[in-house]
């Protein structure tokens, strides 16, 4: 989503917490007599005629049923989404379309560098990050490793990276993570 509107998604879900809360507050309070002024019963012409309907409970139960699978979809439709599996190459059209498999790549280029001396441990994955396609490598050095050698490392991988999946707007991020003791003695590493 663009920003503008990751706004007034945020905003128009502000509103309606604030208002339910509200609404939740106020019911609360009129049900213990907290508020002053307010009537103990409250009677609309017709309307509580409907409540004694045999088919009340179905349609409020129906109903609850409903704005709860409603709730859910809205919820599960905005929970981040940040890695994918297939990327659409350059090349792609009306014809047909190219596809690489990104996690295999990525997990690849992260095991190149783990073979550069001084690294313990190398992985990667791609993720979908504010609508940048980013190529993620996460490096475990021992605390011996020579830093330029390993940055040298990742700047080659990532533009091998870069070149295998053929895409422009790929972007990449190297973390580098530092075991707190050598891999030749025993202690748990920090990452």
């Amino acid at each position: 989503m663009r920003r503008g509107l990751v706004a007034l998604d945020r905003a128009a879900a502000l509103v309606i917490a604030v208002l339910a809360i509200g609404a939740g507050a106020a019911a609360l309070g009129w049900r213990f007599d907290l508020l002053p002024g307010t009537p103990n019963r409250v009677e609309i012409g017709g309307l509580t005629d409907l409540t004694t309907m045999s088919w009340w409970p179905w349609a409020t139960g129906g109903g609850g049923v409903l704005l709860t699978v409603l709730g859910l979809g809205w919820l599960a439709r905005h929970l981040p989404r940040r890695g994918t599996g297939q990327i659409r190459l350059l090349g792609s059209g009306a014809i047909g379309s190219l596809t690489a498999d990104a996690k295999a790549a990525v997990a690849a280029a992260g095991h190149a560098l783990a073979r550069t001396p001084g690294v313990r441990d190398g992985s990667g994955r791609i993720v979908l990050d504010r609508g940048q396609l980013v190529a993620e490598l996460t490096v475990t050095l021992e605390p011996s490793a020579d830093l330029a050698v390993v940055r040298a490392a990742a700047q080659q991988t990532s533009q091998e990276l870069l070149c295998i999946i053929g895409r422009d707007d790929l972007r990449h991020r190297v973390e580098l993570c530092v075991a707190r003791s050598d891999k030749t003695t025993s202690g748990p590493r920090v990452h």
